[in-house]
């Protein structure tokens, strides 16, 4: 375990000096091929250009596949992993992350997402540290204000994420929040205490807010810009749920839909199947290297299906036109118990996960790799949302109609009959799970944030410990300002 928690820390290190290695043009128009340790720092516009690209590779979890072309790497570890974790999809061969997490704080898990989150969090300080002391005069325009904007919502994009997944994100008086890191790692500053939830949500807002004013306003789908620093924004007011968080969500969400950067699809699963990250209605998003399987086989690997989308999942796609589109009925490895108490595998048709995948095709491709991290359609759900829990169900009825249009639904009964707020909060929770799993773990705000509707579709986040993961061993071990009592209860720091 330390010599893997060295590794990571070696890399954060290392990350405030990576200098993307391959030319990268004024629009950065493609991802970085790969990043290499340099001394160099931020000396004009160009270096500090290729900094924020380095960034960017972080984010994207750029890694090698299985036929050594580099690729992204989010599918597994944001997509499907996540979905896991929700309760939306469940490895082929049984529970993976669904039922045994909460006793595996020294396995791999919370390690991953814990070390994923904070290297592209560092990478974010360093183009902060490095750009903000670079001269004004090397720069055109408002180019330094909007490199920093990128990254100052890069950051809050990792804080927000260890927020769901770590923090008491539920719980504004709770003193389990996240580990804040303001500041481009050092030997000198590796160890920092663990702020209270109110702090770190005060930390993400400040960050969003710089990105908001300063974050360019025109910018391709796969950078940042304004709109979906606002759109995070919106997203982290919901999770928060205080005063007038769900008022300022909704005009927030407003706000991007009024933008005119953003068009819905006319039927949504074209997003996936055929436009990928060119889509009109991709807000943020991880552009596919050329050639990479990495989405593919995290969702169907050598013939078989690696995730399947589960039961409850399933059961919200009942006469919905989607269904057919974004499953697949094909022949998945399960196991069965034996008499004698022993197991075997055999083939049984079952429905696999083809949301990213065209089941006409079933081939890795440039649109179909394609990674999503925020869509014009989650603004209208999340207004519908923030509408609802306002009391205003009239028009939050109207935008999940909408979204239910450009999903190639027609019968509304369902919306049209949901009177209370509790009914309309089911109708807008289903068409967040159906339209919005396995897309950057948008499930785990769901779970979060629905009380009673989502313990009823995934019964095990009624208890508290479920809702949130252990902090690795190892930060205990090096982070000298944490202590046993600052683990999330329920958990060791041993």
């Amino acid at each position: 375990m330390k010599k893997q928690f060295y590794h990571i820390t070696t890399l954060m290190l290392a990350v405030c000096a990576m200098l993307i290695n391959t030319s990268c043009n004024d629009e950065l128009s493609e991802l970085p091929s790969q990043y290499k340790v340099d001394g160099n720092t931020v000396v004009d516009a160009a270096s500090a250009e290729t900094l924020l690209g380095g960034m960017y590779y972080a984010y994207a979890n750029s890694e090698y596949d299985n036929y050594d072309i580099l690729s992204t790497g989010n599918a597994s570890l944001t997509e499907v992993y996540l979905g896991d974790f929700a309760g939306t999809a469940t490895y082929y061969r049984g529970a993976y992350m669904f039922e045994t997490h909460n006793v595996t704080i020294n396995g791999m898990y919370s390690y991953m997402f814990w070390n994923y989150y904070y290297t592209y969090i560092n990478a974010a300080n360093c183009v902060i540290e490095q750009v903000e002391a670079a001269d004004d005069s090397w720069f055109s325009g408002n180019r330094k204000q909007e490199i920093l904007g990128e990254a100052y919502a890069m950051r809050a994009l990792g804080h927000y994420n260890l927020m769901r997944l770590f923090g008491y994100s539920w719980d504004v008086s709770s003193p389990y929040g996240v580990v804040l890191r303001t500041a481009a790692s050092k030997v000198s500053n590796l160890t920092n205490p663990r702020s209270s939830v109110a702090d770190s949500y005060a930390q993400i807002l400040s960050d969003l807010d710089y990105a908001i004013e300063n974050a360019p306003s025109v910018n391709t789908h796969w950078y940042i810009s304004k709109w979906f620093a606002k759109g995070l924004k919106a997203r982290v007011l919901m999770l928060r749920g205080q005063g007038n968080d769900y008022s300022d969500a909704a005009a927030l969400a407003q706000e991007v839909i009024n933008s005119g950067q953003y068009v819905l699809e006319d039927n949504v699963v074209d997003v996936f199947h055929s436009k990928g990250i060119d889509s009109d209605e991709v807000i943020f998003g991880l552009k596919p290297y050329s050639n990479q399987t990495a989405v593919y086989e995290a969702y169907y690997y050598r013939s078989t299906p690696q995730f399947l989308p589960t039961d409850n999942l399933l059961a919200l796609f009942e006469n919905d036109p989607r269904k057919d589109q974004i499953f697949l009925i094909t022949p998945s490895l399960t196991f069965v118990w034996n008499d004698d108490g022993s197991y075997s595998y055999v083939y049984v048709d079952q429905y696999a996960i083809c949301k990213h995948l065209d089941p006409t095709l079933m081939t890795a491709n440039d649109i179909e790799e394609s990674q999503y991290e925020m869509r014009l359609t989650e603004m209208y759900l999340l207004r519908a949302e923030a509408l609802a829990r306002t009391g205003n169900l009239t028009e939050a009825k109207s935008l999940l109609k909408t979204v239910l249009t450009h999903a190639g639904v027609t019968d509304m009964t369902a919306v049209d009959n949901a009177s209370s707020q509790h009914d309309v909060l089911q109708q807008i929770f289903n068409e967040d799970m159906r339209n919005l799993f396995c897309e950057d773990g948008h499930e785990l705000d769901f779970m979060l944030r629905f009380g009673d509707i989502a313990t009823t579709f995934n019964p095990v986040y009624a208890t508290t410990q479920y809702n949130v993961m252990g902090i690795p061993v190892d930060e205990f071990n090096y982070n000298g300002d944490l202590n046993a009592g600052d683990q999330n209860p329920g958990y060791s720091a041993e």
